[in-house]
């Protein structure tokens, strides 16, 4: 159920609702909200019975202007723009003024640090002290002028209102900035949140795509190869399409594994990640310098161009030796996957196969560098070589 409070401000107009603490807990907004309307009621039903004759006329043409520059204040209507509240605050300030000298009894005298304090809260310095100097001069001669009393002159001082007003001025504002903050603070956090979700999105989105392209793609060439030699009455070839079918199912279980385990690892330790991926006596790990961990994301990273390294060196170079090397150096991480057949397939000559080509989009994103071709030097010379180099 809304509160009393809740309901009051949702009663106000939209200008004084942000009096009546709209923006944040305001409680002299609050305050001057309610009590100037009721300044105004009181004054009307007041200051008729103070003055006589042609001073009670003056007194209520007065109590008129005052009541609609404060009902302006209050209700702030588009109509009138930044450049004609000066205007209407001075007149308002020189009426409240004469006001307080016509009846200086009962409420009348407090409209000129009302005004004073509301031109505080409106204006720079300059033009709210040159309001509130007015009323304030404009009381003074209108009391000493009437009542011939200089006891009267300490109406001056409501060039303090005028602080008041600027106080709270700068209250409400430093509450906007503060809520507008901690918005944009929202807002950025939520975009960053967005963004790490899309970001470990796309990454498992990868991880499947690169086991299932693999794995996939070749199961259903060998599926299509075994019906194609079953109509032909070839059923020894079909046995031979089916088990290297059932094969590279075995080497796509294998390769989701290790894509589960990578996406799940956050340890940081590369070796560890890398040494499941060689499989049986030709494949090997080595390990230079000192091992260090290292950043989980570039660990799934380089996990996945090592496995993709090793998956083309079975695909076009099997049963050869390959060789995977990781060098740890100051500032500086160097993996290389190396076979010593060249692949001979002339799609992967100019580094240019679709491995290929998604090992060099994973090293952009860890801001590596990568080279891919034949090895030129070295034991392996004439085979190929796969060398990822990032600084760390």
């Amino acid at each position: 159920m809304p509160s009393p409070r809740s309901l009051l401000a949702s009663a106000l107009p939209a200008a004084a609702r942000r009096d009546f603490g709209e923006y944040g807990d305001d409680a002299p907004g609050r305050f001057f909200a309610l009590v100037n309307p009721a300044l105004m009621v009181w004054a009307w039903v007041t200051v008729p019975r103070q003055v006589d004759g042609t001073l009670r006329i003056a007194a209520l043409v007065l109590l008129a202007v005052v009541s609609v520059v404060l009902v302006l204040r209050l209700f702030r209507p588009p109509a009138i723009g930044p450049s004609l509240w000066f205007p209407v605050m001075l007149g308002g300030a020189i009426a409240a003024g004469v006001l307080f000298a016509v009846a200086p009894g009962g409420v009348a005298p407090a409209f000129a640090p009302v005004i004073a304090g509301a031109s505080g809260f409106l204006f720079e310095t300059r033009r709210a002290l040159v309001v509130a100097g007015v009323a304030s001069i404009t009381a003074a001669v209108g009391m000493v002028t009437r009542f011939d009393d200089a006891r009267y002159a300490w109406v001056v001082v409501l060039g303090l209102a005028v602080l008041v007003g600027m106080t709270r001025r700068d209250r409400v504002r430093t509450l906007v900035l503060m809520r507008e903050k901690i918005e944009q603070t929202d807002r950025a956090i939520a975009s960053e949140a967005r963004a790490q979700v899309l970001a470990e999105r796309a990454r498992v989105a990868r991880e499947i795509h690169d086991v299932l392209a693999h794995s996939l793609s070749g199961v259903n060439m060998q599926l299509n190869l075994v019906e194609a030699l079953m109509e032909d009455g070839r059923d020894d070839d079909a046995r031979v399409a089916v088990a290297t079918a059932r094969s590279l199912v075995t080497d796509g279980l294998g390769e989701a594994r290790r894509a589960v385990y990578a996406l799940r690892d956050e340890s940081g330790d590369l070796v560890g990640a890398l040494r499941p991926l060689v499989a049986g006596t030709t494949e090997s790990v080595a390990v230079e310098g000192t091992p260090r961990p290292v950043d989980a994301d570039v660990v799934a990273h380089l996990t996945r161009i090592v496995g993709e390294a090793l998956t083309n060196a079975r695909r076009h170079a099997p049963g050869s030796p390959a060789h995977v090397s990781v060098v740890f150096a100051l500032g500086l991480l160097t993996v290389s996957v190396e076979n010593a057949t060249p692949t001979g397939d002339p799609r992967f000559l100019d580094g240019a196969g679709l491995g290929l080509t998604g090992m060099r989009e994973r090293a952009d994103e860890i801001g590596a560098t990568l080279v891919a071709g034949p090895r030129v030097d070295g034991d392996l010379a004439g085979g190929w070589l796969v060398r990822v180099e990032v600084t760390t």
